[in-house]
């Protein structure tokens, strides 16, 4: 499919799960230093806006002062060092919550010690420390607070501010440090775990994605997402080969592409179980088998393409070897009578017989030979073996043809004409078949032609056409051509249009045609002449 974006590609140079560790560590420890210098400044604007905190820097109102503004610049430093990452993300994380725990202690001690609620504020940094910190470093910070709270007491009570009564608070607060740090690392290991199974999901997700759209755009059918009003939404390069190597991420409407795969669009939203005929398109390009299925989840409608003479392909081995079989058990059967009655009818030839009876005899011996012919060109099509295509060059391979088929039929040079490109094209093809088929559509041209054998003209020309890059053999007569009426059947087994014809010869050259990867089509030139045009779909070079 043509996807709507590829997902980006980790640069290499890049840590694994880069985005999970900015998400983890540095956005955190980011918000932390903001949250710093916010209650930094909280706390300077309160020692000046004293009148509703009374109690901020009343022990000691420089002092106070002095560590704020220390805390305030310290704040900003880490900040700085965040953005620059001079330190490793556990450094930074230990040095600013060490610096929190002194600065936060001091301005309580300041402020009136525990009787003041700085104390509490050391349970934020604790939770941040126990969520950053994988290790045990965060019960080391918690019992940094502890004792810190307590030391700070201790000092209080030896200056005759606090009473010994409060040690059971600070006791108290120290439990609170252990136990918001705890609560902490098992919450963030649990958070760490589930988001990296969200994670690991993801990227599997990602995988299956990028692997469907990989298979999707390279699987030899074609597909096609469209809408009901018949505008393409996605399309894999198959799909747009098989159309011709059109542009389809513009979103076209089907009908501007190929109307009648519209067309047949259109009647399978109406009769959902009709069975479609193959598209037959415009010259250099593969006939097209469509198939069609709805997609009840978004309402739009797959289209499958397939290429028809692939499919023909098959169905010719499977038709070939009932027809092998078929073949084998009544050729015998049939081949016996008829040389029984060619024998009879040769011996009444030999015995005196009015002229009325010598012509029916030499209409029944006309009319077995006619029927032999019928069944060698049978048994012929049921043993056809496929030997390996091989490399054929052209411009080499039509000049040995020609100067062969002119000797073989008593030509002269200038009836059977060749016009070659200037660069040799090489094709894939059976060297056998290619010279079955010629043979045969060039012995058409002259049994056909009803004209007199000196005024016989062929044409045969090698091309290449440069819309599709593909080459082609041109074999033009001088001949009546084939009415329009009969084109749609001149392919058709047993369809002739003479008296003498089996009508198996085209059918047998497009079936060999078929199976070498090759198309035949008939057209007319714009003189009017008769041209059967032979497409080598198989892979091409020039030289």
């Amino acid at each position: 499919m043509q996807p709507d974006a590829q997902p980006e590609r980790q640069n290499p140079e890049d840590p694994p799960h880069s985005v999970a560790n900015e998400k983890h560590t540095w956005k955190p420890l980011r918000q932390l230093n903001y949250y710093r210098v916010i209650i930094a400044t909280g706390f300077l604007t309160a020692f000046f806006e004293n009148s509703w905190t009374r109690f901020v820097g009343s022990q000691n109102p420089e002092a106070y002062l002095t560590t704020n503004l220390v805390m305030l610049l310290s704040s900003l430093l880490f900040i700085a060092m965040e953005i620059r990452r001079k330190s490793d993300f556990e450094t930074q994380v230990m040095l600013s919550n060490a610096s929190d725990i002194l600065f936060i202690t001091l301005l309580s001690h300041f402020s009136g010690g525990l009787s003041s609620p700085f104390s509490i504020l050391l349970i934020i940094n604790i939770t941040a420390t126990g969520t950053l910190l994988r290790d045990r470093n965060s019960f080391m910070f918690a019992a940094l607070a502890s004792l810190a709270v307590l030391s700070e007491q201790t000092y209080s009570m030896m200056q005759g501010v606090s009473y010994a009564a409060e040690y059971s608070l600070a006791g108290l607060l120290g439990l609170v440090f252990f136990g918001i740090t705890y609560l902490a690392s098992v919450l963030s290991i649990r958070m760490r775990e589930s988001e990296q199974r969200v994670s690991e999901r993801e990227t599997d997700i990602l995988n299956l994605e990028i692997l469907n759209n990989d298979i999707i755009h390279n699987m030899r059918t074609g597909i096609l997402v469209v809408n009901n009003k018949g505008r393409v939404r996605m399309a894999n390069s198959s799909a747009e080969g098989l159309l011709g190597n059109i542009p389809l991420q513009n979103a076209p409407l089907l009908k501007n592409i190929l109307p009648a795969l519209d067309a047949q669009f259109m009647e399978w939203q109406e009769q959902p179980n009709l069975h479609h005929n193959a598209i037959r398109q415009k010259q250099g390009l593969p006939d097209i088998q469509p198939g069609f299925r709805n997609l009840e989840r978004t309402g739009d409608t797959l289209i499958f393409l397939e290429d028809a003479t692939q499919l023909n392909q098959r169905f010719q081995q499977i038709k070939l070897a009932s027809l092998g079989r078929l073949t084998a058990s009544i050729a015998h059967e049939i081949r016996n009578p008829l040389s029984a009655i060619n024998h009879a009818a040769q011996l009444l030839q030999e015995s005196s017989l009015p002229d009325a009876d010598k012509k029916l005899t030499d209409i029944i011996t006309t009319q077995v030979q006619r029927l032999d012919k019928v069944i060698q060109n049978v048994l012929q099509l049921s043993r056809q073996q496929k030997g390996p295509p091989e490399t054929i060059e052209l411009n080499r391979w039509l000049k040995n043809f020609c100067s062969e088929f002119i000797s073989v039929n008593r030509l002269r040079t200038e009836q059977l004409q060749l016009q070659l490109q200037e660069i040799d094209l090489v094709v894939l093809f059976e060297p056998s078949h290619l010279s079955q088929v010629m043979n045969n559509l060039c012995s058409n041209a002259i049994t056909h032609s009803n004209l007199p054998s000196e005024q016989i003209k062929i044409q045969l020309i090698c091309g290449h056409d440069t819309q599709f890059d593909q080459p082609f053999i041109d074999i033009i007569d001088n001949g009546p051509g084939i009415s329009s009426e009969n084109i749609q059947q001149v392919f058709d087994p047993f369809f002739t249009t003479s008296s003498k014809g089996t009508g198996l010869g085209l059918y047998i050259s497009r079936e060999i045609i078929e199976s070498n990867r090759a198309r035949i089509r008939y057209i007319t030139t714009p003189r009017g002449e008769s041209c059967f045009r032979i497409h080598f779909l198989s892979s091409i070079k020039q030289k």
